[in-house]
């Protein structure tokens, strides 16, 4: 990647370590550049026509984490989903849109590959939200969540097998045609990671010093300066300043320098993508074996909302019931405690007597199945509002559909 010696994204030095007084510069050129770049991206362009489309996309995204926050708190779970792959969808088509090239430097730990990949990949993801959601009604909810699950691996580990193949192609092409470069010095920038302490609830922020060597050497006469694409390293760094090595340089790319080979990163990157592709692959074939019998309820900012009930049939009451029986749909109409015990009047004119931990799920107007043996022994009872029941058995009031 082409060296800019005055840009802040960077910090240029000819020391191979860094010590505190270094650190401490590094870190507030970096502020730096962060405010420098929140402002242009802020900043208006000169004409309006050119100022719509630079604010556009940050006003779609806008409106789209607004509309998160609305549906998650109403407890929108459909339009949530559906909105979220979008903003992958919108994202993946406005790779393919034509226009002007950047005018922001490329950076370290940043690899050139084609614009299709990326965005034919977050179109692919969007549509890997959409589906499941809109299926699942039909297909099932928990089948729904394995096959998106399963699409995001596969995706997952394809998109990264050809962003290791495409490496693997550009580092080759390099290894064959070779210069002699002198290193000239280093650009380092700051990495950060956040972690948190599950017993004290407290946010650690890690900040560290990454580096990597920049070279100048000739091609044809002509001078260039770069450094390695995605090749930040901590530590020590090498080779030192005067030092001359062999360098591989693309042949259609002047500024893509390699001389670190990185090739136990790669063989990592291979067999990850590998291992995340195949746990999609188990997961689609896992997928007509869930089972959706047992309900779906999500967590959203309004608290939990069921998106489909659990289901109870002749199989679930056998296991408690041996003899015949009678399913009768009925609604609570009265709540009250009788000798220190929770008791709930029914619909079919009969009673229920409570559990005094049960007492809070059967107010007024709850809707149960009440299951009775013939026998007249204990039964079972389903809160229809948490179940619904799909086996042969005639259910006496049940409300038509």
């Amino acid at each position: 990647m082409r060296f800019y010696e005055d840009l802040k994204a960077y910090y240029f030095s000819k020391n191979p370590e860094t010590d505190a007084e270094e650190r401490s510069l590094i870190m507030e050129q970096s502020r730096e550049y962060v405010k420098e770049f929140v402002g242009d991206i802020l900043r208006p362009e000169d004409t309006a026509g050119a100022s719509i489309k630079k604010y556009l996309p940050i006003a779609l995204f806008g409106i789209a984490v607004i509309l998160l926050i609305i549906f998650s708190i109403n407890k929108m779970v459909p339009a949530l989903l559906f909105t979220f792959g979008g903003v992958f969808i919108l994202f993946g088509i406005a790779f393919f849109i034509p226009g002007k090239e950047s005018e922001h430097p490329e950076l370290p730990d940043t690899a050139k590959i084609p614009k299709a990949i990326p965005g034919a990949a977050a179109i692919a993801f969007g549509l890997g939200v959409i589906v499941p959601a809109a299926a699942a009604p039909t297909f099932g909810y928990a089948k729904s969540l394995v096959a998106g699950g399963a699409t995001w691996f596969v995706l997952g580990g394809l998109f990264f097998i050809v962003y290791s193949i495409i490496g693997f192609v550009r580092f080759s092409k390099a290894a064959k045609n070779t210069v002699q470069g002198k290193c000239i010095g280093y650009i380092k920038m700051v990495e950060g990671s956040n972690s948190s302490n599950s017993n004290s609830n407290i946010n650690h922020s890690r900040y560290y010093i990454t580096g990597a060597p920049v070279f100048e050497y000739s091609i044809n006469g002509v001078t260039y300066q770069a450094f390695q694409e995605n090749n930040m390293r901590t530590g020590k760094l090498t080779p030192y300043v005067g030092d001359v090595v062999e360098l591989g340089v693309h042949p259609d790319d002047p500024y893509a320098v390699f001389y670190h080979r990185n090739t136990g990163a790669k063989i990592f990157a291979i067999v990850l993508s590998l291992v995340v592709l195949a746990a999609g692959i188990v997961l689609f074939c896992l997928v007509p074996t869930v089972n959706d019998n047992g309900g779906f309820v999500v967590n959203t900012m309004g608290g939990q909302t069921m998106l489909a009930k659990a289901k109870f049939d002749d199989k679930t009451i056998a296991k408690y019931i041996t003899g015949d029986y009678t399913i009768e749909y009925v609604t609570v109409t009265a709540a009250y405690d009788r000798d220190g015990s929770p008791v709930v009047e029914l619909s079919n004119g009969k009673g229920l007597k409570l559990k005094e931990d049960e007492k809070e799920k059967y107010p007024v107007g709850t809707n149960v199945y009440i299951v009775k043996p013939v026998d007249g022994s204990a039964g079972l009872n389903f809160i229809a509002e948490e179940w619904e029941y799909s086996g042969t058995h005639e259910v006496i009031g049940l409300p038509s559909n």
